[in-house]
């Protein structure tokens, strides 16, 4: 298919008349776009659901080893390890990153300043690339506080740190692009099941046929997002004097990404080649090409029910039914969210009060004195 074996799944509850979950894989285009690969509507988020959606997603995939970005929902671990394999399970740093500053909060620790040190520490720990990175990382958070550095061992760093994972990930380490595509339908959540997937494909036509036509605009051999980070790794680098050998970095940044690290793009630009020479083939647009290059399959319609006069359903087989029910989905208790709980790393935009010209404070409760 082109994309690159890396999935970020994610799921979202439907607020329509039938209630239940919607569970979607996305993949990576050449130039780190949303890819939509799989959706799957289920009850719940129980095992047998992600069993029966996983296992399905499989069989599309054909064989192909891929790395799976997930949370760490119990009935998610079981049934990724059964169907990929537990090293082939990458746990979403984001969910991870949102756990830590739970469990920060619940210590005795005060002060803002205190949990911005450790959150930095923790993004020391899991973007280090090299073990002798991680391990000092490591130990600055054992000196800043025992308890912390613990619960990152007890939580299976081997997973979402990026020195410890054993397969290449492309440097995604989480499934924010899932989340992309989990806002991309937040209208149609709330319609019925045959109405969410008529719009869902209305929308994914016209999303695919953009940006087959956007490829077609490239300047260069990569796309745009893939260009400006390859520029900025150009314009890091320094001339060397020295000749070594052009097969991999000790820094493993090329190896990781795909893309030539600032160390690899001096040794470049000192033998005068091409750039784009050691870019892997899953950024160019040939790739994107063969992307997008598929035919968009509609949804089969065999042996669909009918709607007889009686208000009840007749199958292929001339079968009679009662009339369709909505399924029993036992509702929660409280009072129904109409807002989604937003995270904690979100960023908001801070309120500017214009005549003090201070920040996160209005009119009602400025105290400083005006000029």
């Amino acid at each position: 298919m082109g994309c690159r074996p890396v999935l970020a799944i994610d799921s979202c509850h439907l607020s329509g008349p039938y209630k239940g979950a919607l569970l979607f894989a996305i993949v990576y285009d050449a130039d780190d776009g949303m890819f939509p690969l799989a959706l799957g509507v289920v009850g719940s988020e129980n095992y047998e659901d992600w069993y029966w959606f996983l296992e399905k997603l499989k069989g599309i995939l054909d064989g192909q080893e891929v790395i799976i970005i997930l949370d760490r929902h119990q009935g998610i671990l079981c049934s990724v390890s059964e169907l990929f394999g537990v090293e082939n399970h990458a746990y979403c740093y984001r969910h991870v990153k949102q756990n830590f500053s739970s469990f920060f909060n619940r210590q005795n620790i005060r002060g803002k300043k205190w949990k911005e040190d450790a959150l930095l520490l923790l993004d020391n720990i899991a973007y280090a690339r090299l073990d002798i990175d991680y391990n000092e990382a490591f130990e600055k958070l054992v000196h800043f506080n025992g308890d912390l550095a613990r619960w990152v061992a007890e939580n299976s760093p081997k997973h979402w740190a990026m020195s410890k994972f054993l397969k290449k990930c492309w440097d995604k380490m989480t499934t924010n692009i899932a989340e992309s595509f989990n806002a991309w339908l937040r209208e149609e959540r709330h319609q019925t099941i045959y109405t969410l997937l008529l719009m869902h494909m209305d929308k994914l036509v016209a999303m695919l046929d953009t940006y087959m036509r956007g490829t077609d605009k490239w300047k260069s051999m990569v796309g745009p997002k893939t260009k400006e980070k390859l520029m900025l790794n150009i314009m890091r680098s320094a001339p060397i004097t020295v000749m070594p050998y052009l097969d991999k970095c000790t820094c493993l940044t090329w190896q990781m990404s795909g893309l030539p690290c600032p160390h690899v793009c001096a040794v470049i630009r000192t033998l005068r080649h091409d750039v784009y020479d050691y870019i892997d083939p899953c950024f160019k647009v040939s790739t994107q090409h063969l992307i997008y290059s598929g035919q968009f399959q509609p949804l089969p319609t065999h042996n669909m029910p009918k709607v007889c006069e009686a208000r009840t359903l007749q199958d292929g087989q001339g079968n009679v039914f009662p009339s369709l029910q909505p399924s029993q989905v036992r509702r929660p208790p409280g009072r129904p969210r109409q807002r989604r709980i937003e995270s904690q790393f979100s960023h908001k935009r801070a309120i500017h009060y214009y005549r003090c010209n201070g920040i996160g404070h209005n009119r009602s409760k400025c105290n400083n004195p005006l000029p």
